[in-house]
């Protein structure tokens, strides 16, 4: 014989009617949530036959891509950065060589220089030999025609003894004359080859010194010149990759609002409600339902543990996939982003997340949050209520 079940107690009953009447509420406002916040949305999806699970494989194929994308930039700044050390050394050696080349070139100049000097005093020295050649030759006819008178006529012809001392300084006069003519003609003629030809040899061997430089000079400036070329081909394809990866995520974001609105149409479509109270944030929600943080994020200052708090049990109440992209911002960072020096982020009261913004504001506020800020582009912008 079975015992009978014990009648429920009048606070059970009255516990009961409260949690049925708990529950109609919030499915008539996951009801509201459909038709004034996620209309549109929804019936774009319903059209195009995106459902969570394609929406969902669609954001997995997405982030597989950023992967891909992520990984291609990482190689093309590791190679930026490789030709960077070579563009350097050689940027170093160009300029050593350039320093050389300056230094021969100057010195090139001064030999020349000294080189044109040296051919001006060639020329006058050219013209004093044919001068001294003539009076040479001028000297030798002159002794053939009127030999000089030997000494016993000059002591017969002489006026007494001064006379004939005189007339024996003049003899002498013009053979040392004669003597030093000669002797200066052969004297110009090996200085004036000696000259010319150390001044050859010098300028010779400089200008092939600084031929040599410059062709090395050269050699290194186009080679510098290909390695930038062939990194400026690195530097575009990551830029090209940049800007896809912002695409990227820019798509992603917006598959995963479409995600949220699908998945509020299905919650209101079975009736789910939240029954429990609010409990504690965690980091790793379980499933695919809840709040996450972005990595890099702040949320823990101020009152963003609260903030994440809320929202982890909202989200994973209602089956939404919340992610966190904003939480505290210092004012720099703030301006950097496009806010204000002083906006909420400053004072960790805010987080920026995108899959909340079909919740209706009296949704958020059964989760203690409010979204202060009217307009489509503050829908994610979520405070404490």
């Amino acid at each position: 014989m079975s015992t009978p079940r014990p009648r429920p107690t009048r606070v059970a009953r009255r516990r009961a009617r409260r949690e049925r009447r708990r529950r109609r509420a919030l499915h008539t406002l996951a009801g509201a949530l459909v038709i004034a916040g996620g209309a549109s949305i929804a019936i774009g999806s319903a059209a195009s036959g995106s459902t969570p699970g394609s929406l969902e494989g669609k954001i997995s194929a997405t982030q597989s891509r950023e992967g891909e994308v992520r990984s291609g930039i990482h190689a093309d700044s590791h190679q930026i950065a490789g030709f960077e050390g070579n563009i350097e050394d050689l940027q170093t050696r160009l300029s050593a060589l350039e320093s050389s080349l300056s230094i021969e070139r100057n010195l090139l100049a001064s030999i020349r220089s000294q080189l044109s000097v040296a051919r001006t005093r060639l020329a006058a020295l050219q013209v004093q030999l044919v001068h001294d050649r003539k009076v040479l030759v001028a000297q030798v006819v002159a002794s053939y025609e009127a030999p000089p008178p030997d000494i016993a006529t000059v002591i017969l012809q002489a006026h007494g003894f001064a006379d004939l001392i005189e007339r024996v300084n003049d003899l002498r006069a013009i053979s040392r004359e004669n003597a030093s003519a000669t002797t200066q003609v052969a004297q110009a003629q090996k200085a004036v080859s000696a000259q010319a030809k150390h001044l050859a040899q010098l300028e010779s061997t400089h200008a092939a010194e600084t031929h040599s430089v410059l062709v090395q000079r050269d050699e290194v400036a186009q080679l510098r010149l290909a390695l930038v070329k062939r990194q400026l081909q690195f530097v575009g394809a990551r830029s090209r990759k940049s800007a896809e990866l912002e695409e990227l995520q820019s798509h992603k974001h917006s598959l995963e609002h479409e995600l949220a609105h699908a998945q509020a149409q299905e919650l209101a479509a079975s009736g789910v409600a939240f029954s429990g109270p609010i409990g504690a944030f965690n980091s790793s929600p379980e499933g695919a339902y809840g709040f996450f943080a972005a990595p890099g994020t702040n949320y823990s200052v101020g009152n963003e543990p609260a903030i994440a708090e809320r929202l982890n049990t909202m989200g994973r109440a209602l089956h939404l996939h919340l992610i966190g992209i904003s939480g505290y911002r210092s004012p720099q960072h703030s301006v950097e982003v496009g806010g204000f020096a002083n906006d909420p982020h400053t004072r960790g009261e805010a987080s920026d997340t995108p899959g909340v913004e079909g919740v209706g504001e009296s949704t958020l506020n059964q989760f203690g949050l409010t979204r202060p800020f009217p307009g489509a582009a503050e829908a994610d912008h979520i405070q404490l209520g």
